[in-house]
């Protein structure tokens, strides 16, 4: 999970919530992100004084400026009917809809919408409800039994059949062997140098595990014990520390991607990606953008970079230059992905976690590579994806995708509290994609 809007779910305040990197004292250029959150308390402001045109004209703005969100697409129901006006109402529904997304109107928005015309609400909610459909079928191939460990992400090694997985609660790197699934083993943990871990890879070609760590809310430091970020590479057989690598003005290393000795890094709260130079073997920022809200998930594909940003939508970075461009979606919501991979044929894999419903998606691209072209649910309502929990971090290969279904960071409060309900075992899923 990392740093995310976490709100996304639960309140329009989360919308423009911004990232916590460092800024200088001088005023920021604006960028997205800010001018949405202006128009949001514009927004907010208009509503308050009973202005419901300009609060809707401000929210359309905002729209265009993070399309297919979420928070701001239900604030748009909200503001047609306080207005009273049904015809805008259902205009925000639809769209909701389109975007792949579920919603349940308010008793008030349910009592207007009524009245206009009730054959089309119950058209609406039915469509809302099909949006949140089972799709696709996965396997559970391990359960790992560590309740407290919070896992986040995945990543399978083809030749030897095991599965890794990283703790961002216990600070560990676990192994699951092919004929003892249900036995995880210590792999790696804070002997190592390991913060909690977040994105994991095996490079084939190295023979490496490599794994993105740093510090959160939930990581338990000894007393005196400084946090920090680090990108480290285990040898894949013995189990060594190979190298830890660090950059810096990094704040907290969440997910990459390793092609040909090269690791591509997102940083979670700084708008940052890195690249480690394969020649030299360091770090360097590949691209710093302050459009860059929340980055996740990273991709390579059709000779670029994609980088999920939880909540702007996909970003694709120049190798070259390192300049981006937010992929343009059409109606569908690419808000709030967190793991991002890609298929040999160049197709992005997604997982949603952000809205809902929770899925992982297969995303087509046009020849140009920065609007998306078709999307796949690939799976959808899994058993495994159910209750306080959320689906994070997903690893491809030989045809097959394997997905964390029920990362459990909503039951890990970030004061330390214990949550009411029982931590459930971690599921990891197969998905096959052939």
């Amino acid at each position: 999970m990392t740093f995310k809007a976490s709100a996304l779910a639960a309140s329009l305040a989360c919308l423009l919530t911004l990232p916590t990197f460092a800024q200088d004292e001088s005023p920021a250029a604006p960028t997205p992100q800010s001018i949405a959150l202006e128009m949001f308390s514009e927004a907010g402001r208009a509503l308050r004084a009973g202005d419901t045109e300009s609060a809707r004209r401000l929210m359309q703005a905002a729209l265009d400026l993070k399309p297919a969100h979420p928070a701001v697409l239900r604030a748009l129901v909200t503001i047609a009917t306080r207005a009273g006006r049904a015809d805008d109402g259902f205009e925000a529904l639809d769209n909701i809809v389109a975007a792949g997304l579920t919603f349940e109107p308010a008793a008030e928005t349910i009592t207007l919408l009524e009245a206009a015309d009730n054959d089309r609400l119950t058209a609406v909610r039915a469509a809302l409800t099909a949006n949140a459909a089972p799709t696709g079928s996965g396997e559970i191939i391990a359960r790992i039994d560590r309740p407290d460990a919070l896992i986040e992400g995945v990543a399978v090694d083809i030749e030897t059949d095991r599965i890794f997985a990283s703790s961002v609660a216990q600070r560990e790197i676990l192994m699951l062997e092919p004929f003892a699934r249900d036995e995880p083993i210590v792999f790696a943990d804070r002997e190592d140098g390991l913060w909690s871990v977040f994105g994991l890879f095996v490079d084939d070609r190295t023979r490496m595990l490599w794994a993105a760590s740093g510090t959160v809310d939930q990581t338990p430091l000894d007393e005196g014990e400084a946090g920090g970020t680090a990108l480290f590479a285990f040898d894949l057989m013995t189990g060594e520390l190979y190298r830890r690598y660090t950059i810096d003005g990094a704040v907290q290393m969440a997910d990459f991607v390793v092609r040909d000795g090269t690791a591509y890094v997102s940083d979670s709260q700084a708008p940052r990606v890195y690249r480690l130079d394969s020649v030299s073997g360091d770090l360097e920022v590949l691209s710093e953008d302050p459009r860059f809200v929340s980055l996740q998930g990273v991709a390579l594909a059709r000779g670029a970079l994609y980088v999920a940003d939880y909540s702007m939508g996909i970003w694709r970075i120049d190798l070259t230059d390192g300049s981006a461009t937010l992929v343009r979606a059409s109606e569908i919501s690419l808000i709030g992905i967190d793991g991002l991979r890609q298929t040999r044929d160049g197709r992005l894999v997604a997982v949603r976690n952000g809205a809902r419903p929770h899925q992982v998606m297969a995303i087509d691209l046009d020849p140009t590579g920065v609007e998306v072209a078709n999307v796949e649910v690939l799976l959808r309502g899994h058993p495994a994806m159910s209750g306080e929990t959320e689906p994070t971090l997903v690893d491809l290969a030989d045809g097959r995708a394997w997905l964390v279904a029920n990362a459990a960071w909503p039951l890990f409060p970030a004061d330390g509290s214990e949550p009411a309900e029982t931590r459930p075992s971690t599921a990891i899923v197969e998905i096959d994609l052939r």
